[in-house]
């Protein structure tokens, strides 16, 4: 892919507002190129314990970041060409893993997925940072917050998230490795 060809895809960057194993809240979120619209999530420092007491994460957290990245982008498919994820946690292991949960849908496969890095050496751009970086942070920091609050500043758009569905998702891709 060239810089003539990436102008004309429908890009759509997803970013962490920090790593997944820091101790504190954490937002990814979704943001497009053109539009400028956004979806993001929040992870709350809790639920992060629950999950690493229960489900034995064992610093996989590239499995929880894909499993968060697919929640935000199953019933947006058709919104993008190409997905551009930043590099918080290792690429190969959330492109594996986004391939197990998409497994069954066909649009998935049409779309180019690439990093952070690779979207700077396409562009030449060695400071070129994640277009959703300040969005997943607004997320972090504003979507437990009341009704009001949220939609101070730029509106949220929350995907409501809890410990049933990470963990479904989580048994899911289990099974996908073990067969």
């Amino acid at each position: 892919m060239d810089l003539l060809e990436l102008d004309k895809k429908r890009v759509m960057h997803i970013d962490t507002s920090c790593k997944l194993y820091e101790r504190k809240n954490t937002g990814i979120a979704y943001k497009m190129i053109r539009s400028n619209e956004h979806k993001g999530l929040c992870l709350s420092l809790k639920l992060k314990k629950e999950l690493e007491r229960d489900l034995k994460i064992n610093r996989d957290y590239a499995r929880i970041y894909a499993i968060c990245i697919y929640l935000l982008i199953k019933d947006d498919l058709d919104k993008f060409d190409i997905l551009v994820i930043c590099g918080d946690e290792d690429i190969k292991l959330v492109k594996k893993y986004l391939n197990f949960l998409f497994s069954k849908d066909k649009t998935y496969y049409e779309k180019e997925i690439i990093s952070v890095y690779e979207l700077r050496k396409i562009t030449g751009n060695k400071k070129l940072r994640s277009y959703a970086n300040n969005i997943s942070n607004s997320y972090r920091k504003r979507a437990f917050k009341s009704l009001i609050r949220k939609q101070e500043g730029i509106p949220l758009n929350v995907l409501p998230i809890n410990y049933k569905i990470l963990k479904e998702k989580w048994s899911e891709i289990e099974y996908n490795e073990k067969v």
